[in-house]
């Protein structure tokens, strides 16, 4: 986990960039505690940034790195793993010669050995800029998932990139709030891919990888999904359930061993799911220390019991953070601001507690479970869409067997209009109508004025123009369409983006996720169907993540083992506002103000609490986080512009 920044111009700058660099980089310092980078270029064309979280390699590993005849630099956030240093073993004896043991360097003698196609060599979870002297142009890559970001805009004449926005921010963009993106996250939760909840300031899209020259960017696709069509035959159809239930195991445990190299401890995230706790045991007996969070008194939230049952099993001290309300509300300001994103449960400062504890520890560097429901297909919605395939009525009984799910993944009543979604994709998925219910929750409560700007437009059209050409919007089988899409919004948008490197990166901790490791997800997705999602007769239904399960059924407790997912997620927030206290205060505070939503819709619909049932307050839930996060969102955004025009 490190902070990275890059800015270049066509022409010679007309004066000195250096401070802008260095705010920009020092705006990143919580994302690199240990040491700072600095290089600029001839005329000030091109400057490169770093903030250093120090977890491999040691003092020779400080960024930026230039090869030796300084032709090329480079910065990176994250981890390029080399297994057995097989990689760096090659390009010596081709005749490179590195000047230190940082993993960053790869990417310079990759580029030097392959030119552009260097990015398919790169595995792990990183975000790289590099420039090149010789072709004065500046290459900038993110990886296939996603899990680490980087935005970039123009600021006058020059292309900025960056790992987060507050670093633009710094570098002299004026940070507005974006309205579009704005009514896309209304209507369906997130922004389009490629944007952010700032206005001209943009995204770098998982898999991606641009080319700034002559003043243009040029953007292409180096990795995609790519899940098999309908009728493609996977190599291993004829192979037994047990000989790839083994075969994964081995897969699986590379992709975790690769993730605890470093000079530091390794610790792991760890709740009751069979997702972190398999990361937990396929890391020992190499992890020093598991983390959690405990939501007391909290029937059907709180995972801690199970949480700790695993750690005693596992051997190692688990750490409890605890997540009650009060606790939430306070910290979600911060979680918003370094996050950059809206929230519509409190798991986003419920993240943000437990990676603060983490670092309080001392730890710099931890495993994660998330990415396995992506990996190995384990949410509900991907039964529900695999149900209706098979001709089955199964929804309400998989949303009975999933309340946590209610409104965030699984729909709960009406929705915004999908038929074009329908016609175009041929079915739809559940965890679209989920959204759509979502969105017509949240557009409900709007000011007239916002959302009739935005009169005659889907919004669902946008986003399925955004994600993919036609043709990759069909001919898949329904679980792995729906994974398609989910992998291309849910997945780098929030899960990784907000809850994942936002929370992270805010005290200084590198999240690993060996769940996507894209060698293991390459072969996951030919896997038969049935590895993924067996039919269980006994319950009449399927069991998600089986291969997974199976993989890991003879370490982990068995309570686990048979566990059905269960997403991690907080109370409801709904209950604490049916009367005084510091989540109504907060909430009042943020309708009085907000720039989107009406108050006297919203305070109607929160006068109506106390006569509701308990199921009906659960579904309001993910409105009163939105409004609560998107307010401070927007103080965020104000409060970095002024200290902006503060230092000019």
């Amino acid at each position: 986990m490190c902070g990275i920044v890059a800015y270049l111009c066509e022409k010679p700058c007309s004066f000195d960039q250096s401070d802008r660099l260095r705010n920009a980089t020092d705006a990143l310092r919580h994302r690199g505690p240990d040491d700072q980078g600095f290089w600029t270029g001839e005329n000030g064309q091109v400057g490169l940034g770093h903030r250093r979280l120090s977890v491999h390699g040691g003092p020779d590993a400080k960024q930026p790195i230039h090869n030796r005849d300084r032709t090329l630099c480079v910065v990176v956030n994250g981890e390029l793993y080399d297994p057995h240093e097989e990689l760096r073993h090659n390009l010596v004896r081709r005749g490179h010669r590195f000047v230190s043991q940082s993993d960053s360097e790869l990417a310079i003698h990759l580029y030097l050995q392959h030119g552009l196609g260097f990015v398919h060599y790169l595995r792990g979870e990183f975000a790289v800029l590099l420039y090149d002297a010789n072709l004065h142009r500046l290459i900038a890559v993110r990886d296939r998932f996603g899990i680490k970001p980087l935005v970039y805009s123009q600021i006058e004449d020059q292309w900025w990139f960056a790992s987060q926005v507050r670093a633009l921010a710094a570098a002299g963009k004026e940070i507005l709030p974006d309205h579009e993106s704005a009514w896309h996250a209304t209507s369906f939760q997130y922004t389009l891919p490629d944007r952010t909840m700032a206005k001209d300031v943009f995204q770098l899209l998982p898999g991606e990888m641009a080319v700034v020259a002559g003043g243009r960017m040029h953007k292409t696709k180096y990795w995609d999904l790519d899940y098999p069509r309908r009728g493609d035959c996977p190599p291993d159809t004829q192979a037994t359930d047990d000989a790839l239930v083994a075969e994964f195991e081995y897969r699986f445990a590379d992709a975790v061993q690769m993730r605890l190299r470093g000079d530091v401890p390794v610790v792991a995230h760890l709740s009751g799911g069979v997702d972190s706790c398999s990361v937990l045991f396929a890391g020992l007996p190499n992890v020093d220390a598991a983390f959690t969070v405990g939501f007391p008194g909290a029937d059907g939230y709180d995972e801690e019991p199970i949480a700790r049952m695993a750690a005693d099993r596992a051997g190692v001290p688990l750490h409890t953070v605890c997540g009650d309300i009060e606790r939430l509300i306070e910290a979600l300001p911060h979680a918003v601001s370094h996050s950059e994103g809206w929230a519509v449960n409190g798991h986003l400062p419920a993240k943000f507690l437990l990676n603060q504890a983490i670092a309080n520890a001392g730890y710099k560097v931890a495993l994660t479970g998330e990415g396995a429901d992506e990996l190995v297909a384990g949410y509900p919605h991907l039964r529900v869409d695999e149900g209706r395939a098979n001709g089955l009525d199964i929804d309400s009984v998989i949303l009975d067997r999933n309340p946590a799910s209610r409104g965030i993944m699984l729909a709960t009543g009406r929705g915004l209009d999908l038929r074009d979604v329908h016609q175009r994709l041929g079915y739809l998925p559940a965890f679209l109508e989920a959204k759509a219910s979502l969105g017509l929750l949240l557009r409900s409560h709007l000011r007239d004025d916002f959302s009739d700007a935005f009169a005659g437009r889907d919004a669902y059209c946008e986003l399925l123009d955004a994600i993919a050409c036609q043709d990759q919007l069909r001919d898949r089988h329904v679980v792995h369409q729906s994974l398609y899409l989910w992998n291309k919004t849910a997945l780098p948008q929030y899960i990784l983006r907000t809850l994942g490197d936002g929370c992270e990166s805010a005290h200084g901790v590198e999240g690993r996720l060996p769940m996507l490791d894209h060698r293991l997800f390459e072969w996951v997705r030919l896997l038969p169907k049935r590895m993924l999602l067996k039919p269980d007769s006994s319950k009449k239904g399927t069991v998600e993540k089986w291969i997974l399960r199976e993989a890991m059924r003879p370490r982990i407790p068995p309570v686990v083992a048979n566990k059905p997912k269960h997403p991690f997620v907080a109370p409801p927030l709904s209950h604490a506002l049916c009367g005084r206290g510091i989540a109504r205060d907060a909430l009042e505070a943020a309708i009085n103000s907000h720039a989107y939503f009406d108050a006297a819709k919203t305070r109607l619909t929160l006068s109506r609490l106390p006569t509701m049932s308990c199921e009906q307050r659960i579904t309001t839930d993910p409105l009163w986080w939105t409004i609560l996060s998107s307010a401070m969102l927007s103080t965020a955004m104000n409060n970095n512009c002024n200290s902006l025009q503060a230092t000019q």
